[in-house]
């Protein structure tokens, strides 16, 4: 294969962005060997899989929120007979009113596993992902440009040769990743059963948080969509700092509240950044080393789906994220 020159430009997004999705796009086979992780794969991209679990856990939590804040009032009441009436603020603000479990030894020990587990989990995520990125980019290197800018995006954006193949290195391919990073978002919903138990009410921040990034993460492997690279390595970096200062909490080590502030801002920017980098990915033209084509890192309508997806629910998320930084460090600093 010869050495292509310019292979990586900029130009007006192609016309699948603006298609309807046609969801014929064939799953991508499975970056396994063993077959019942095969199904287990097969299972996890059918649509309906993320979007009853997703459906059920918005519910739920919604449906058991009344009755967490029922019990917080209840509480308060024992203590002080003269509660009566409180505003929604008054309420927001009652101590907890946990569940006998959350009271067990053997429950802050798996509320801690649980906490060291994912902190371990994103690091590898996050060091795994940004190893087979870089990786990648030096086998091209032969093939492309020497432009660092042209050796990045023919990586994430070549399907056959870049990240996402599976056909160099199976176990290092975004798909992979991407694939269990996908299932952990099942997994973290134990965040929310944790808060429930501990007798606190889960905010709409934190359901629409967890359910939306299950779609998000579904349709960016599910149609092997370029830009759920940043999901992957964004989401991990900040999830790896997030998990570690619940990991520290756990242990009832003090952390200085600017790092807490420092947090949720890297969340904010980690939002407004990644999803106006995955919009410029719609106007890249690179080519295509197994054609000689020109292609559009958005190749297929389906393909244009997750960034569409990702998009809308980032921009309500953002808000929602801002007005937790207003509400916890601005206003609370102020009184």
């Amino acid at each position: 294969m010869k050495l292509m020159n310019h292979s990586v430009e900029f130009g007006l997004p192609s016309q699948y962005l603006w298609k309807f999705p046609q969801g014929n796009t064939p799953l991508a086979p499975a970056p396994f060997e063993k077959e019942w992780l095969v199904k287990f794969y097969e299972f996890c991209m059918k649509t309906s899989t993320p979007l009853t679990i997703a459906i059920v856990y918005f519910s739920f939590v919604h449906f058991v929120n009344p009755l967490i804040r029922q019990r917080q009032v209840k509480k308060a009441a024992l203590k002080d007979k003269n509660v009566k009436d409180l505003t929604k603020k008054e309420i927001k603000r009652l101590p907890a009113a946990p569940f006998a479990i959350a009271k067990y030894k053997l429950f802050k020990l798996f509320v801690l596993l649980h906490n060291i587990f994912l902190c371990w989990y994103s690091v590898w995520t996050f060091v795994g992902m940004s190893r087979s990125i870089y990786q990648n980019i030096q086998s091209l290197k032969p093939l492309t440009n020497p432009s660092r800018f042209q050796q990045f995006f023919q990586s994430v954006c070549d399907l056959d040769l870049g990240v996402f193949s599976t056909k160099s290195a199976p176990l290092d391919s975004l798909l992979l990743f991407g694939f269990w990073f996908y299932v952990s978002k099942f997994y973290e919903v134990l965040d929310t059963i944790i808060i429930l138990l501990k007798g606190r009410p889960s905010s709409l921040l934190q359901s629409y948080h967890h359910a939306g990034a299950m779609m998000c993460m579904w349709a960016g492997i599910r149609y092997r969509s370029p830009p759920i690279w940043i999901f992957v390595i964004f989401n991990s970096f900040i999830h790896s700092l997030m998990y570690f200062y619940f990991t520290l909490s756990c242990l009832k080590i003090k952390v200085p509240n600017m790092f807490k502030r420092a947090l949720t801002s890297m969340q904010i920017t980690q939002f407004v950044l990644g999803g106006s980098l995955a919009v410029v990915h719609a106007f890249i033209w690179y080519t295509d080393l197994s054609t000689g084509q020109i292609t559009n890192c958005i190749g297929s309508s389906d393909q244009a789906l997750p960034l569409i997806i990702n998009v809308a629910y980032l921009t309500p998320l953002t808000a929602l994220f801002a007005a937790f930084y207003i509400e916890s460090y601005i206003k609370r600093a102020q009184k």
